[in-house]
């Protein structure tokens, strides 16, 4: 066995729709067979009202804190701005704010657009960034502004509403059902029949959403079955591996850091290559 051909002989579906082609890359470098199933459509919301009011009603009340939950989200935010022309008044209005990110690539994006960041979440996680604005002095008498980690609810929303004086939401895009759900579907037949070695996830939303395609089948039991014992189901970090926690998954594996290399690296060593014969 190479190097170059770790995986070979396995296969291993991919829920991701952004950035799939790139991790198949990989995988496929190191000899193994790729079955892309994408689970999620990202929707660019950077023509929104809503964003757009909530940057202009941060650009007239400047907030206290600034909390960064993805960097896509705030590189689509600071474009969506720079096409009304507000990009310059919004990086002004928050330059005086405190900054707080999720992980690094929320502040690789903030600093991309000027801002320093005052904390980042060791772990990148949402939990933390509530505990750590719990602690700070004032926080119950602060403007806080939210680019929202999930626009459909997440607990950790409602818990810094819970904490601060106004909390202002900046949704920035959500994630739908994929348009064409066939090769989701594809992919759920060939976890439940054992034609997967491995399935990745990406993001929260791509973990729920094949548990629903393959509720929508009557194959959510068998996929969940599946998950915990033929097919390894490695996560992008430990977010996205609470949401398959979640769903049942009762091992799923993340990588340290959370990254894309990472996760690749992860993968081939919890699957190698085939054995002979098998």
């Amino acid at each position: 066995m190479t190097e170059g051909l770790r995986l070979a002989g396995r296969r291993v579906g991919i829920t991701a729709d952004r950035r799939w082609r790139a991790q198949a890359d990989r995988l496929e470098t190191q000899g193994a067979e790729v079955l892309h199933g994408p689970t999620i459509r990202t929707v660019d919301l950077s023509g929104d009202e809503g964003l757009r009011r909530a940057t202009e009603a941060l650009i007239d009340r400047p907030p206290d804190y600034l909390v960064a939950s993805t960097g896509l989200g705030i590189t689509m935010w600071f474009e969506a701005a720079d096409g009304w022309d507000l990009g310059a008044p919004l990086r002004a209005a928050l330059a005086g704010a405190r900054v707080v990110a999720r992980g690094a690539k929320a502040d690789s994006a903030l600093r991309r657009q000027g801002l320093a960041v005052a904390w980042e979440a060791p772990s990148e996680t949402m939990d933390e960034v509530v505990g750590y604005l719990s602690g700070q002095a004032g926080i119950g008498s602060a403007r806080v502004a939210l680019q929202l980690f999930d626009p459909a609810g997440h607990r950790s929303t409602a818990a810094l509403a819970a904490r601060c004086r106004e909390l202002v939401e900046v949704p920035v895009y959500r994630w739908l059902l994929p348009e064409d759900p066939e090769p989701a579907r594809r992919l759920v037949a060939a976890a439940c029949a054992g034609g997967l070695d491995a399935v990745t996830f990406t993001s929260q939303p791509a973990v729920h959403h094949l548990f629903r395609i393959a509720d929508d089948l009557g194959r959510a039991d068998e996929l969940r079955a599946a998950c915990n014992a033929t097919v390894v189901p490695i996560c992008i970090g430990p977010v996205c591996g609470e949401a398959a926690l979640a769903e049942g998954v009762t091992r799923p594996r993340w990588p340290d850091p959370p990254r894309l290399a990472a996760m690749i690296r992860l993968v081939a060593a919890e699957l190698g290559p085939r054995p002979a014969g098998s």
